[in-house]
């Protein structure tokens, strides 16, 4: 009986989306027709029968081995099979060859002189060799500086590219690089049990990787992206929690990393090539997020649809690195017009909402059509909010982003 309870919502879900894309979305701001209203009508009925949006709903019950957009469309990822709970995670799994070229560290002996170098972490500068000293300043991932070593001790002082001096930094070499480099963060592979609603555990586990290893991406905290050359670009990165503008006044970390699931991949290129094809880029305000941010995030907004309490049944679903927060820029590196703007957390969000415009409701659901077509689901509550369909299986992790080890490579 439970699959026949869906049918009727799903069946209304697929042919509002056979309309939307039969529709031609190219262009969002164009789309407020009947495709668009056929994607909202259809999810409007589906919530009419209890079709709950709410991330546990999916993950828990399985809907979407019911109903798998990606699959009525004829699109194929490779993909990790589910786990049971009385099989061996590491016989499932295995991990990803080691390349025998392994990066090595960026120091590689003594260096002469002066040079210009890129700081890829963040570098606090003190106003003299002394870590008791002052503090000058704290230099942001991008900001270029030329580092001169200090042969008796391990600070090296630090100039502006135009030579001024701005201060000392301890290890100074260990948080920059040249300039044809790149670094990206770099996590084991875990395994172990996760939570689920009934309070039991399932066999999991965790792949965590930065998405600059796989991707062509730039990372930027503008509002307005005009200035970055976006050709070839699959993603820009603008991780809003390593920044002021969150709910809390304050930074929750303080790198710019996209962390996602391995497992993941295929599904993000598959969206940002799709996206390509129309003239957009995504941006990507958030992604993993370790469990202790989750609860200290959850502990000021104290709703559980816009932001999950790791505490209750399974928890959240970007403490596992299955969700993404995302917008999407046009050509000329101008944000659409979407419901509002990014976290914010009432009612107007929601996809249901009456108070969007007709044009940010054409963007939203031309973002909608595409993620779904490409493998993920969402939730009612976030326009911005897409996620796996294999959740449950992924391991929770609490990884502090600011202390994760980063790799150097050449680009």
């Amino acid at each position: 009986m439970k699959k026949k309870f869906f049918h009727k919502p799903i069946c209304f879900l697929l042919a509002g989306l056979v309309l939307a894309f039969s529709s031609c979305a190219r262009d969002p701001g164009e789309v407020v027709t009947q495709a668009a209203e056929s994607v909202m009508n259809a999810l409007r009925l589906s919530d009419k029968v209890n079709f709950h949006t709410e991330s546990w709903y999916f993950a828990e019950n399985r809907v979407f081995e019911q109903y798998d957009p990606a699959k009525e469309m004829g699109i194929t990822f490779a993909r990790v099979a589910d786990i049971e709970a009385d099989e061996d995670a590491e016989i499932l799994w295995q991990p990803e060859p080691v390349p025998e070229s392994v990066p090595e560290p960026n120091i590689a002996g003594p260096r002469a002189g002066g040079f210009l170098m890129r700081v890829y972490d963040s570098m606090t500068l003190y106003a003299s060799p002394d870590a008791s000293s002052a503090v000058r300043d704290t230099l942001s991932s991008g900001t270029v500086i030329e580092l001169r070593e200090r042969e008796e001790d391990e600070w090296a002082e630090v100039f502006s590219e135009s030579g001024n001096s701005l201060g000392y930094a301890k290890d100074g070499f260990l948080h920059a690089v040249d300039s044809d480099c790149g670094v990206y963060a770099t996590l084991p592979i875990e395994y172990g049990m996760a939570k689920t609603n009934q309070e039991t555990y399932v066999q999991a586990y965790s792949h965590l990787v930065d998405i600059r290893q796989y991707f062509n991406t730039v990372e930027s905290y503008d509002d307005d992206f005009a200035s970055l050359d976006l050709d070839g670009v699959d993603f820009v990165i603008s991780m809003k929690l390593s920044t002021d503008g969150t709910s809390i006044g304050e930074p929750f970390y303080h790198r710019n990393l996209c962390l996602l699931q391995y497992d993941l991949l295929p599904m993000m290129r598959a969206a940002a090539e799709r996206f390509r094809q129309d003239g957009y880029t995504i941006i990507i305000y958030d992604a993993y997020r370790p469990t202790s941010v989750q609860q200290r995030w959850f502990d000021v907004i104290r709703v559980h649809k816009w932001v999950a309490d790791p505490s209750i049944g399974m928890g959240g679903i970007h403490d596992r690195g299955t969700a993404v927060d995302i917008s999407l820029i046009d050509a000329n590196g101008h944000l659409l017009e979407m419901p509002t703007p990014m976290h914010t957390f009432t009612e107007a969000s929601d996809r249901r909402s009456t108070t969007m415009t007709a044009t940010a409701r054409a963007n939203m659901d031309y973002m909608l059509g595409v993620m779904l077509e490409c493998g993920f689901t969402y939730i009612q509550s976030e326009w911005w909010h897409f996620q796996d369909v294999n959740t449950l299986y992924y391991l929770p992790t609490d990884h502090p982003i600011d202390d994760i080890p980063l790799a150097v490579f050449e680009n």
